[in-house]
């Protein structure tokens, strides 16, 4: 069996990674997969495909017009099963998929009721939901990556409970411990390191972190912070231009490889409005970190343990957040062991023989006191 991987485009993000990982299993279990990437040309995830995987460019402007180019494509490689992570593009592949007989797996990337938006894009996330409550049962399998997000899936959009599987995400620790060494210590500033990464968008809560940490500082003034994501929006280049030096303050854009700063900073810090599944947070704590972060989505609670690998608050609450990142900062002795990703059940999931020992694969993070 041949399974094709939907990219909206070829930028770096969570799904994109996590995609990778899943790919590699099937792989494992010697089945061809290749990566259809719908829109836009070489970026730097291509770079982390190309020596693994079959990518296929369709080169659509859109995703919106790039069904005619994903059937065209779909009547050359029939005997396929399409996995999507991203709600656009699922949306396309369930259409395609109903029109050509493929099946189609569908990985929800974020909880139903998780869309912060307002005017011309909240009527656009409208309209998606609308035709996930009617294109999601086209699907032959849901995958949500919580128990949390697959009961609100299946609550708000009408859907079986033989239809909506769990399977958390896959987080490769010995992949990330060998990505950080043989690095340098990239932070030159002396004092107390916090480390964000994602992308600087509203609802990552970056401008939640800055006023935060500007009260970190009242407390720890040798403290300083990093920022690793792009920064190309009007939100993030907003975020960027309000910060000076002298505000302890580093924003340094996008790095393919930002093990090194998890591997030297002394506290991670997860600030999110929103998350899907905080798979940042799980490659952070391979590093035994301890965590400051916001309980954007019900799992945070099972990853963080107050007081043993961290702290957690609610998303918006500047002054809890900064007490979290101070407190977080004196922990000592941090020992995280994770659970595993669940091979076994992916397998089922993707019709594959189930091996008597799965590789394991690190996933759901759960704390050692």
């Amino acid at each position: 069996m041949t399974y094709s991987f939907l990219l909206a485009d070829l930028g770096t993000g969570g799904s994109e990674r996590v995609s990778i990982l899943l790919a590699r299993v099937l792989k494992r279990h010697g089945h061809q997969v290749r990566f259809v990437c719908l829109c836009g040309g070489e970026d730097e995830i291509s770079e982390w495909i190309k020596p693994e995987f079959e990518l296929d460019i369709l080169g659509a402007r859109r995703i919106l017009t790039a069904l005619p180019k994903l059937t065209r494509y779909l009547r050359k490689h029939r005997d396929t099963i399409m996995f999507s992570s991203c709600e656009y593009v699922s949306l396309l592949a369930l259409i395609a998929g109903r029109r050509m007989g493929i099946p189609v797996i569908v990985r929800l990337p974020n909880m139903p009721s998780n869309h912060l938006y307002s005017g011309y894009t909240e009527f656009k996330w409208n309209v998606i939901r609308w035709l996930n409550k009617r294109l999601l049962p086209w699907a032959k399998t849901i995958v949500a990556q919580t128990d949390a997000m697959r009961d609100e899936a299946m609550a708000r959009y009408g859907l079986p409970g033989n239809k909506v599987v769990t399977i958390n995400n896959p987080v490769d620790k010995d992949a990330i411990i060998a990505a950080s060494e043989n690095h340098a210590n990239p932070f030159t500033e002396e004092g107390i390191q916090f480390l964000t990464v994602s992308n600087i968008t509203y609802s990552k809560g970056i401008d939640v972190l800055l006023n935060a940490f500007s009260m970190v500082r009242k407390q720890l003034p040798e403290a300083h912070l990093t920022i690793l994501g792009r920064i190309g929006s009007d939100y993030a280049k907003e975020m960027a231009d309000g910060v000076s030096p002298s505000d302890g303050v580093s924003f340094m854009g996008f790095t393919p490889n930002p093990y090194p700063y998890m591997r030297y900073c002394d506290v991670f810090v997860l600030p999110s409005r929103m998350e899907g599944f905080p798979n940042v947070v799980l490659e952070a704590m391979c590093f035994d970190k301890p965590v400051a972060a916001t309980r954007c989505v019900p799992i945070i609670s099972e990853i963080v343990k107050e007081g043993v690998n961290g702290h957690t608050c609610q998303p918006e609450d500047t002054a809890a957040l900064s007490q979290c990142m101070a407190e977080a900062a004196r922990l000592n002795n941090i020992h995280n062991t994770y659970s595993l990703f669940d091979e076994q059940k992916f397998c089922q999931v993707m019709e594959l023989p189930v091996k008597s020992k799965p590789i394991p694969t690190h996933s759901a993070a759960m704390a050692q006191a």
